[in-house]
C-alpha cells in the first residue's frame, strides 16, 4: 500500500495563465451556495468543511476492492470494521462491542454494538458481516484481500465453488457473529481491522456488483454526497451515525487533478486546509517559526524501494541485485527529500515490532558493486528500464538512481507510467524489470511486509518482484501460526536476513511524513498505520 502523495502522478498545468484561470474560477467548487453546508455559529466546535486536494482520482470506494491509501482514506470514513486501531496502534472495539476467543485460538465470538444502521437506514446485522466477508472471498469480487481470510473454515470450498456459504461464518442472531478458523492465526483480529473486512449491506452490495464502488452504503461517520470523476469528491456528515456526537465536521471536499505544487499555492492562498509541502518549499517553511508550528510529522510504517524483477535477466542473478543495492547512495536520495526519511537497511520499517537496528543493510560501495557485476559476467554493464509513476519526487529519485548506476556501467532508462497502468503492468510476469514502489503496513506485524511481499505464493498478489526462496517460504510458513511472540520474532528476523541477502529490491528509505494545516484546523493528526482519520477534526468558522 503506497502512501498518498507518493503513489500518484500529479497533473501539470501548462502555464501561469492556466494556473491563474484554475484559481480564479473557484477550483474547489465548495462554496456554501453550491453545496449548501449548514451555517456555522462562532465558537462552535462542531462543523466546518475540510478542504483537501489530490493529484489523481480515488480508485474505488468499495472496501472489498480498494488496496491503496487513497481509497482507504475515504472508505474508513464511509464504512466501519468490527475492530480498529487507537492512536497507539492497539486494537480497540468498533462495530464489535466485545469478543471472546476460544481456548484453542480457532473460534471467535463477536457481539455487535446495539442500534447500528447503514446510512440508508437499514439495520446492520451479523448477517451483513458474514455477507461482507463472503463477498471478499468470492472470486467474482476480485478482492486482493481474499488472501487474508482464506484461513476461515470452509473458505477454500466457498472459493472453489463447492459450497454456497463459508461454513466457519455464522450469525446466531442479529448481534452475534461466530467465526471459526482452520488453524490458529495470531493476526486474525488485525485482519478484521483491514478495510477489506468493512461491513456493507450484503444484499445491496451483491446486487450492485461493480457499481457498489461508486454507490457505497456504509455505517461510517460520513456518506458520499458527490463524486465527479476527475474533478472532486465530497463526503457529508452521516446523520444516522451510531455516535450522535461525531463527526465534528459537516463534510470533506477533495479537489482532484491538483499536483503537489499547485496544492501548495492553493494552501498559501487559503483555499486548502491541509496539504503536503513540496520539497523545494520545505526548507523555507521549516525556517519560518510560524509556519513550522503549523506542520506535523511522523515516521509512518512505510518502506520505499525499487523492485527488481527476479525472473528477468540479468536480475535473476543475486549478485547483480546486490550490486545495484551497493551502487545507490541512500544518503543523497534522502537529501532529495530534505532529510524526510530514514535509510532502509531492510524491509521492516521503524516503529514496527521486528525492526532490527543491527541489520547492516547495503552501504554505498560502488567498487563492491562493480566487482559483483564482474563476478556475474556483466563487467561491461547492461541497459535496463525503471518504471515510475512520475511525481516530481519520483522523477528526482529515479534520476538520482540513474546517475548512481551509470557509475557502475548500468544504463538506466526511466519510463513514466500512469498509476493504474503501472499497477497492472507490475503484476505481469517478466514485464517490468525495475519499478519504484513502497509498502505501508496493513497491520503492525512484520509478516505484513515479509510474507505479503516475498512469499512465493504471493506472485498473483503483491509479490511483484516474483521473488522465491524455499528457505524463506519455510520460515514464513512456520511463523504464521505461532502464538509465541519471541519465536515468531526470531523466525521473521531470519527470514528478513535471507531476503536482504537475496536483494529482491533496492532498499531505499522509510519516509517521514510532513503535512501543514491551516491554524483554523483542530485535531488533525498523522496516524502511523492508517490514513488520516478526520472524524474528530473540527474547524474554526471562516470570517
Amino acid at each position: 500500500m503506497r502512501p498518498p502523495g507518493e503513489q500518484m502522478r500529479g497533473r501539470r498545468l501548462a502555464s501561469a495563465l492556466a494556473l491563474a484561470t484554475w484559481l480564479g474560477t473557484g477550483a474547489l467548487g465548495c462554496t456554501r451556495d453550491q453545496l449548501d453546508w449548514p451555517a456555522r455559529t462562532p465558537g462552535d466546535r462542531h462543523g466546518g468543511v475540510l478542504r483537501l486536494a489530490a493529484a489523481e482520482d480515488v480508485p474505488t470506494l468499495d472496501p472489498a476492492v480498494g488496496y491503496d491509501t487513497t481509497s482507504w482514506f475515504f472508505e474508513q470514513h464511509l464504512f466501519e470494521t468490527l475492530v480498529t486501531y487507537d492512536d497507539a496502534n492497539a486494537l480497540v472495539p468498533a462495530l464489535a462491542e466485545r469478543w471472546e476467543i476460544s481456548s484453542d485460538r480457532r473460534g471467535y465470538r463477536f457481539t455487535l454494538v446495539p442500534g447500528a444502521v447503514f446510512s440508508d437506514g437499514t439495520p446492520l446485522t451479523a448477517g451483513d458481516v458474514v455477507g461482507s466477508l463472503e463477498r471478499v472471498l468470492d472470486p467474482r469480487t476480485r478482492s486482493q484481500g481474499a488472501e487474508y481470510f482464506r484461513g476461515i473454515r470452509g473458505a477454500r470450498d466457498f472459493v472453489a465453488g463447492t459450497a454456497a456459504h463459508v461454513a466457519g461464518l455464522t450469525a446466531a442472531d442479529d448481534r452475534t457473529l461466530a467465526i471459526e478458523l482452520e488453524e490458529p492465526d495470531p493476526l486474525f483480529l488485525h485482519k478484521l481491522a483491514l478495510m477489506f473486512a468493512a461491513v456493507a449491506p450484503a444484499t445491496l452490495a451483491r446486487r450492485l456488483g461493480d457499481d457498489f464502488a461508486t454507490q457505497p452504503i456504509g455505517s461510517g461517520p460520513f456518506v458520499l454526497r458527490e463524486w465527479r470523476r476527475g474533478e472532486r469528491i465530497v463526503l457529508a456528515r452521516n446523520l444516522r451515525y451510531r455516535r450522535s456526537d461525531l463527526p465534528y465536521l459537516d463534510g470533506i471536499v477533495e479537489q482532484i487533478g491538483v499536483n503537489q505544487q499547485l496544492a501548495w499555492l492553493m494552501f498559501e492562498s487559503g483555499e486548502l486546509d491541509v496539504t503536503q509541502i513540496p520539497p523545494a518549499d520545505f526548507p523555507a517553511v521549516m525556517r519560518d517559526p510560524a509556519r513550522a508550528d503549523q506542520t506535523i510529522h511522523a515516521t509512518t510504517l512505510t518502506t520505499s524501494y525499487i523492485g527488481l524483477n527476479c525472473q528477468m535477466p540479468p536480475l535473476d542473478d543475486r549478485r547483480v541485485r546486490q550490486a545495484l543495492n551497493y551502487a545507490v547512495n541512500r544518503a543523497e536520495v534522502i537529501a532529495l527529500l530534505n532529510g524526510r526519511g530514514i535509510p532502509a537497511r531492510g524491509i521492516v520499517p521503524p516503529n514496527l515490532p521486528g525492526y532490527h537496528t543491527d541489520f547492516p543493510g547495503y552501504a554505498f560501495d560502488p567498487a563492491k558493486a562493480r566487482a559483483l557485476l564482474a563476478e556475474a559476467g556483466w563487467a561491461q554493464g547492461f541497459a535496463i528500464e525503471l518504471w515510475t509513476q512520475g511525481s516530481d519526487t519520483d522523477v528526482k529519485i529515479a534520476q538520482k538512481i540513474q546517475q548512481d548506476l551509470a557509475k557502475i556501467g548500468v544504463e538506466l532508462g526511466i519510463k513514466l507510467v500512469a498509476w493504474s497502468s503501472f499497477l497492472e503492468a507490475i503484476r505481469q510476469p517478466r514485464t517490468v524489470p525495475l519499478f519504484d514502489l513502497g509498502w505501508s503496513a496493513d497491520f503492525p506485524d512484520p509478516s505484513n511486509f515479509l510474507d505479503v511481499l516475498f512469499h512465493s505464493s504471493r506472485w498473483d498478489a503483491n509479490n511483484h518482484t516474483f521473488y522465491a526462496n524455499p528457505a524463506v517460504d519455510r520460515l514464513l510458513d512456520h511463523a504464521r501460526t505461532l502464538a509465541a511472540e519471541a519465536e515468531r520474532a526470531r523466525l521473521y528476523a531470519e527470514a528478513e536476513r535471507l531476503i536482504v541477502e537475496d536483494a529482491p529490491v533496492i532498499f531505499l528509505y522509510h519516509p517521514i511524513t510532513y503535512v501543514i494545516r491551516h491554524p483554523r484546523v483542530h485535531g488533525y493528526t498523522i496516524h502511523a498505520l492508517l490514513p488520516a482519520r478526520v472524524t474528530e477534526v473540527w474547524l474554526d468558522p471562516e470570517p
